[in-house]
């Protein structure tokens, strides 16, 4: 060694930790390890299937009176986040709190369901459980909850002049109602030579999840590109290396979407803000923002990646609102960590449950 340099310090790290980024980086997980993670940990039974999605309701010893509770995942990823780890989980604080609970999972959809859009999902599907929560139950009007772009389709389902008459109280989490300026997807699909049409026209029936869910970590590069240094340096902290690769791995089980239901996200939502401006066609009428007149709760996170608050605070402007009925909460917390993440989760898990224990 040559006099004056420095001796570089061997650092050695932890296999398990080795084990633990190559897994991500490869995205090598398997239902082995989301059994041993212990994700999904509230018990739910199936009750109604159709297509390629399913109608769970949670198992409960003590229900209350109240009208059940109806959760509307994103089609985005699996709605497992909703359900992620004990303690880690808004459908466990929902249940717990008393709460008749039923949850759509879209399930993947295959070739045969390719020609199915947005404005489908909302009249067939989301209008089939509706109904099939108050057969079940004998519930004359439901609480209808929405996630992400689920939260979309709940809102535009309380926009129909019909369909909103089976509705008691809408909520949404970390809905997108006004796509316009609502992050950097919006700017990207904004962009001149963005052909939506052209860019699908390969793909098939169904577009594969790599296609759209790789831009999703250009969305916060930062924090993609700290993530590995992050679980290092908090590696050692109790709970924190289970908690974070069950969001990681969460985040890499990514869903297909259909095409045209692809196409309608692209065009309808980002590229016309249909739903904000001149409205969608559901069942016949034509539906906005703005003739939402159901009670609604609307939960939205400051520091939110994928969808900004501002797409969220359109709530603000629906009729629901100007007769002072919307509730509406801006938390300190990103898109995910709202509803995982220690302190904020049980602020968000207390909001929604006070909400609808509220008469």
């Amino acid at each position: 060694m040559a006099e004056g340099s420095k001796k570089v310090k061997e650092t050695k790290l932890d296999p398990e930790y080795l084990e633990m980024v190559s897994k991500s980086i490869y995205k090598s997980y398997t239902d082995k390890d989301k059994q041993k993670l212990g994700i999904e940990p509230t018990p739910k039974t199936p009750v109604y299937s159709q297509a390629m999605w399913t109608l769970y309701r949670f198992d409960s010893a003590s229900r209350t009176k109240r009208p059940p509770l109806l959760v509307i995942p994103s089609l985005i990823n699996r709605n497992y986040i909703m359900d992620l780890l004990p303690g880690h989980s808004i459908m466990e604080s929902l249940v717990n709190a008393g709460n008749d609970v039923f949850m759509v999972d879209w399930g993947t959809p295959d070739p045969s369901y390719g020609h199915i859009g947005l404005s489908y999902y909302v009249s067939k599907f989301l209008n089939r459980a509706v109904r099939q929560v108050k057969k079940i139950t004998g519930a004359d009007r439901i609480n209808l909850m929405g996630q992400c772009l689920g939260g979309t389709f709940c809102a535009m389902y309380a926009a129909h002049p019909e369909l909103k008459k089976n509705l008691n109280k809408l909520l949404l989490l970390t809905t997108p109602l006004n796509f316009e300026n609502s992050g950097l997807l919006a700017k990207w699909t904004n962009s001149e030579g963005f052909d939506i049409d052209k860019l699908t026209s390969a793909v098939g029936a169904v577009v594969p999840p790599e296609f759209f869910h790789s831009s999703f970590p250009l969305l916060m590069v930062r924090g993609t590109l700290s993530k590995y240094k992050n679980l290092l340096e908090r590696f050692e902290i109790p709970d924190f290396k289970k908690v974070w690769q069950a969001l990681d791995l969460w985040s890499s089980d990514n869903v297909p979407f259909t095409l045209q239901g692809f196409r309608d996200l692209i065009k309808v939502f980002y590229l016309r803000n249909a739903f904000y401006t001149e409205g969608i066609l559901i069942e016949d009428k034509v539906v906005r923002v703005f003739d939402i007149t159901t009670p609604t709760l609307s939960v939205a996170a400051k520091d939110d990646h994928v969808f900004t608050e501002t797409a969220a605070r359109a709530i603000l402007e629906s009729k629901a609102a100007k007769d002072k009925k919307v509730e509406h909460h801006v938390m300190g917390a990103g898109h995910v960590t709202l509803v995982a993440a220690h302190p904020v989760r049980s602020e968000t898990y207390k909001i929604f449950n006070d909400y609808l224990a509220a008469e």
